[in-house]
C-alpha cells in the first residue's frame, strides 16, 4: 500500500513539475506559428524568374534595435544561389556601415566593387559577393552572422570591423547596452533567438517606456540615437573593457571560420585624421580644476598664434598645454595643424593619430584596435588587407583626409574604389578562392571605374546623405543653426527626392536616362541603364534600354550584342521586335523576319503586353521585310493583319496601297 502511495505521489510531482515546461513550450510554439515580430532569420529563400535564390532579410537588424523610434538598419537585398554550383565563388563580405557602403548604394561599395575585379579576372567561375554589412552594429552581430553563414556554403569571409565597438548596437557606450561582460551579451544574443525570449523583452521594453521619456531628440540621425555615454576616456576602464569584448569576438569569429574550414580576411581600419577635428576633447581623469585652468589660459593663447599664421610660437603653446594634460585631444589636432603647415608631415601625422585617439566621443577606432587586429591576423596565420595603409599611401604625406573621406571615416567613391582594390590585393596575393587568375584580362583603374556603373546621381545622393548627417549632432553643435539644402540641378532633386523615399533607386535612373535621352545624351542615358543592369543583372529591361541608347548613338555592333544579351535573360517580345529592326536597318532582311516572327510567337507568352499599337507595328514590319524579301502575299497578309489590329495605322495603309 504505502508502495502505490508513493508512486502516486512521484507521479504527481511529475505532473506538476511539466505543467511549466509544458507552458512554456507551447507558448513558444504558439509564438513561431504566429511569427511573433517577424521572421528575423539572417537569410531568407527567393525566388528570381521562376529560380530559387538566397537573399538577406531586410527584417535581421530587429534583432539588435528594441529602443522606440529608432530608424533600425537593412542589409542590402544581394541574391546568392540557393544551390551553389560547382563553378560559384561566395565571399561574404561582413561589417558595420562602411562595408554597407554608406553614404552610397550598390554599384559604389566595396563588395560591388570588389566583384567587378574577381569576374573580370576569374571568368571561368561565377563569383557572389554578398555584401552583409549594416549600419550601427559591431562585433557581436558580425559574430553572430558567422555563426550563421558557415552553412552556406563560403569560401571566404572578408571582415572591416573596428569602429563601432563603442556605439554600435549593444557596445558600452550604446543606447542598446546590456552590460560589460561579452559572455552575457552573446548569451542574450542565443536566447533571442526564441520567440517566447522576445515577447518577454519587448513587454520589459514597452513597460519601461510607460515611466521613461525618450532620451532620444524626434528626427535623430541613427549616428545620434545610438549615443549612450558620450565620453569614454582613452585607456579608461570602459575603453579596455570594449577593447577586450573585441578581441574576444574577433577571436571567436576566426573559430568559427576556422572550424568551418571557411578562410577569412582581416583588415585595418581608416579614418578621416586630417580634415576631421576631436569630437569631443577631455582633460584627464582626476585631473585638479587648477590644471584644467592653466591648460586652458594656454591652449587660448595657443590658438590665437595659430589664427594670426605664427605656426612656431602656437606649436611652442600647444606642446605646453600637452605638458600639462596629455590627453585633451584638441592641442593634439592643432599642433598637428601647425606643424602640417610647416611641412613637419612625420610630427603632424603621429599627433593626427593622437588626435583621433584621444577623442572621448569614439566613432573611430584608435590605433589600439588596428595594432589589435594585425596581432590577431598574425598569431592566428589569417590574411590581412592593410587598408590603413593602402590609405595612407593614397594620401598627401600619409595623412588621410578629405581626400579619400567625406566625414570622420566613409569613405568618398575615390576611398571605396581604394578599399575593394586593397581587398582584391589581399584575396589574390593570399590565393584565397585560388591562384587561376587571368591576369591578360586585367584592365586600367579607369576601366574599372568606368564599369562600376557609378553615374552623377550616385554621387549626387551620397553628397546629400552626408548633408543631412553632418548638419546634425555631434558635427553641429547644440545652438548652431542648420543648413539648408537648395537642390539646383535635376539630378540634386532626384537625389534628394530618392534619398526621402520618394522615388526606387532604379526608377530614380531610368526617369534621369529619359531625360538625358530628351536632351539628345545619349551615352549619358546609356551610363544609368547600366547601372541598373548591374543591380538587376536577371532582368531584360536595362539591357535593351542600353541597346537601344546603342541604335541611336549608330553603334549597331554594340546594339546587336546588349539586345542578344537582352534576350539571354527573358525571351521578350519587346526585344525581338527591336533586333528586328536593327537588322531591317541593316538590310539583313532573312535575320530580321525570324526576328519579327519571333517577337509574334512569345507576345502571348509573355508577361509583357504589347498593346494594339505595338502588335499592329510588328505586323507592318514584317509586312515590309517581306516585302522587300519579295514575298509579296505574305507582305500583303502581315499588313492586313496590321490594319485590322490598329485601323488608324497610316504606315501599313500606305504600303499596302502601294503594293500592285
Amino acid at each position: 500500500m504505502g508502495s502505490h502511495t508513493s508512486a502516486r505521489r512521484w507521479i504527481l510531482r511529475i505532473i506538476l513539475a511539466s505543467i511549466p515546461v509544458t507552458f512554456l513550450l507551447g507558448s513558444e510554439a504558439l509564438l513561431r506559428v504566429l511569427q511573433y515580430g517577424g521572421n528575423r532569420d539572417l537569410v531568407l529563400t527567393t525566388t528570381v524568374l521562376g529560380k530559387e535564390y538566397y537573399t538577406l532579410n531586410s527584417n535581421v537588424g530587429r534583432r539588435y534595435f528594441s529602443q522606440r523610434g529608432i530608424n533600425v538598419p537593412e542589409p542590402h537585398d544581394d541574391i546568392f544561389e540557393a544551390v551553389k554550383q560547382k563553378n560559384t565563388r561566395r565571399i561574404f563580405m561582413l561589417g558595420e556601415s562602411t562595408m554597407a557602403g554608406f553614404p552610397f548604394d550598390y554599384n559604389a561599395t566595396a563588395p560591388q566593387l570588389l566583384h567587378d575585379r574577381l569576374q573580370q579576372l576569374l571568368p571561368q567561375y561565377n563569383v557572389e559577393v554578398i555584401n552583409v554589412g549594416l549600419s550601427a552594429v559591431n562585433s557581436y552581430t558580425v559574430r553572430e552572422f558567422v555563426q550563421e553563414l558557415v552553412h552556406y556554403q563560403p569560401d571566404a569571409f572578408v571582415i572591416y570591423l573596428g569602429h563601432n565597438e563603442f556605439f554600435g548596437a549593444l557596445g558600452i557606450g550604446s543606447t542598446e547596452y546590456l552590460g560589460q561582460s561579452a559572455t552575457l551579451v552573446n548569451l542574450y544574443l542565443r536566447l533571442n533567438n526564441l520567440y517566447l525570449f522576445r515577447f518577454v523583452r519587448d513587454g520589459i521594453v514597452k513597460l519601461r517606456n510607460l515611466f521613461t521619456e525618450d532620451a532620444t531628440p524626434r528626427n535623430a540621425t541613427l549616428m545620434e540615437a545610438m549615443v549612450r555615454t558620450k565620453a569614454i576616456l582613452f585607456d579608461s576602464r570602459e575603453y579596455r573593457t570594449a577593447r577586450k569584448n573585441f578581441e574576444s569576438n574577433m577571436q571567436d569569429i576566426l573559430d568559427i571560420a576556422n572550424s568551418a574550414g571557411v578562410p577569412v580576411v582581416l583588415s585595418t581600419l581608416a579614418s578621416n585624421v586630417r580634415d576631421r577635428p576631436p569630437f569631443l576633447a577631455s582633460f584627464a581623469e582626476n585631473s585638479y580644476d587648477s590644471t584644467r585652468e592653466r591648460w586652458k589660459e594656454i591652449y587660448t593663447r595657443a590658438m590665437a598664434e595659430e589664427h594670426e599664421a605664427h605656426f612656431s610660437q602656437a606649436i611652442d603653446l600647444f606642446e605646453q598645454a600637452i605638458d600639462i594634460d596629455s590627453m585633451n585631444a584638441d592641442a593634439h589636432y592643432f599642433l598637428a595643424r601647425c606643424l602640417d603647415t610647416l611641412g613637419r608631415y612625420t610630427e603632424a601625422k603621429a599627433e593626427y593619430a593622437r588626435a583621433r585617439d584621444y577623442d572621448g566621443l569614439r566613432f573611430r577606432a584608435s590605433s589600439d584596435v588596428n595594432r589589435l587586429i594585425r596581432d590577431i591576423s598574425s598569431r592566428e596565420h589569417t590574411a590581412l588587407a592593410d587598408v590603413e595603409h593602402a590609405f595612407e599611401q593614397a594620401s598627401p604625406h600619409g595623412m588621410v583626409g578629405s581626400n579619400l573621406m567625406f566625414e570622420h571615416l566613409h569613405p568618398t567613391f575615390d576611398g571605396y574604389f581604394l578599399l575593394a582594390k586593397t581587398f582584391f590585393q589581399t584575396i589574390a596575393d593570399n590565393g584565397i578562392i585560388g591562384k587561376d587568375f587571368h591576369w591578360d584580362r586585367d584592365l586600367s583603374e579607369d576601366e574599372f571605374r568606368t564599369r562600376a556603373g557609378v553615374t552623377g546621381f550616385d554621387l549626387e545622393t551620397a553628397r546629400y546623405r552626408i548633408f543631412e548627417l553632418t548638419n546634425s549632432w555631434p558635427f553641429r553643435q547644440a545652438g548652431e543653426r542648420p543648413k539648408t539644402f537648395a537642390a539646383a540641378t535635376h539630378i540634386e532633386t532626384l537625389a534628394v527626392t530618392y534619398v526621402h523615399k520618394g522615388i526606387a533607386w532604379s526608377q530614380a535612373h531610368y526617369d534621369l536616362a529619359g531625360w538625358y535621352q530628351q536632351k539628345g545624351e545619349y551615352e549619358s542615358a546609356r551610363r544609368e541603364y547600366f547601372a541598373v543592369a548591374k543591380v538587376v543583372p536577371y532582368s531584360y529591361y536595362p539591357f535593351m534600354m542600353i541597346g537601344d541608347m546603342y541604335r541611336l548613338m549608330e553603334q549597331p555592333a554594340e546594339a546587336e550584342s546588349t539586345y542578344s544579351l537582352a534576350l539571354t535573360k527573358q525571351q521578350s517580345p519587346f526585344v525581338h521586335v527591336r533586333l528586328g529592326m536593327l537588322y531591317f536597318d541593316q538590310e539583313k532582311i532573312a535575320p530580321a523576319i525570324e526576328q519579327f516572327e519571333a517577337s509574334v510567337r512569345q507576345e502571348p507568352e509573355s508577361k509583357d503586353v504589347m498593346d494594339a499599337k505595338a502588335r499592329s507595328m510588328v505586323q507592318f514590319f514584317l509586312g515590309a521585310a517581306y516585302g522587300k524579301s519579295g514575298n509579296i502575299d505574305k507582305a500583303k497578309a502581315h499588313l492586313q493583319t496590321a490594319i485590322r489590329i490598329d485601323p488608324e495605322n497610316a504606315q501599313a495603309k500606305a504600303m499596302l496601297a502601294g503594293i500592285p
